[in-house]
């Protein structure tokens, strides 16, 4: 009969956003070694008295200062040599939020958004995980699975920035008029009524989901 031992469980959350058109994730900078100086994913430890998705929500409050998101378990990760002295196991979650809440909450050193393919020297195996979650997001956002697009523009937006957020998430270009034609013919998003604020060139008109129609919507 082989050993048993317990593993050594940790919570990762991946916190993403959508800024001018780009998908971010926001890292945090290691104080001590292992990795002393790199980038990683917020984590914790799950200790006896802590659920998954109670590490899930403590991570998010200490990392963005913020009460809520919209926060959800994607995948594991078990390679046996994930860290230096002892066998991990990695259950991440993936946390929605806003960028500009986030950055007045907690807008530090030590903390800082980065573009998903502008990635900067990560610990661990970190880059291989945020690689991971977000090929499987890809997918989700593209077709506005469980009503992701809405959590990530809760508020208005230009159909330009919606469409700059897909071709970047899909790594490809997308015509405009038959991507403005989706959205606006099937009375999906609802003009605000309202201009983007530019200082220079053409102001852009605001838009909103239009919630009713967009909910449980598979495009």
């Amino acid at each position: 009969m082989k050993n048993s031992y317990y593993n050594v469980v940790e919570t990762l959350l991946l916190i993403l956003s959508s800024d001018e058109g780009k998908l971010k994730i926001y890292l945090e900078k290691k104080k001590e070694e292992p990795y002393k100086g790199y980038w990683t994913i917020p984590g914790k430890f799950l200790d006896r008295e802590t659920t998954l998705e109670e590490n899930a929500e403590a991570i998010y409050k200490n990392t963005t200062g913020l009460d809520e998101g919209t926060i959800f378990q994607t995948q594991a990760f078990s390679n046996l040599n994930r860290h230096n002295s002892e066998r991990v196991i990695a259950i991440s979650f993936t946390a929605i939020t806003d960028k500009t809440l986030t950055d007045i909450k907690q807008n530090t050193n030590d903390k800082s958004w980065f573009q998903i393919d502008e990635l900067p020297k990560l610990g661990f195996d970190h880059e291989q995980i945020i690689n991971a979650v977000i090929n499987d997001l890809r997918n989700k956002i593209t077709t506005n699975y469980d009503d992701i697009l809405i959590k990530f523009f809760p508020s208005d937006f230009t159909l330009p920035e919606l469409q700059n957020f897909y071709e970047y998430v899909l790594e490809k270009p997308i015509d405009r008029r038959n991507f403005h034609k989706k959205f606006v013919n099937q009375d999906l998003v609802v003009d605000t009524g309202f201009k983007q604020a530019k200082s220079s060139g053409r102001p852009g008109t605001l838009y909103r989901f239009n919630i009713d129609k967009m909910k449980g919507k598979r495009i």
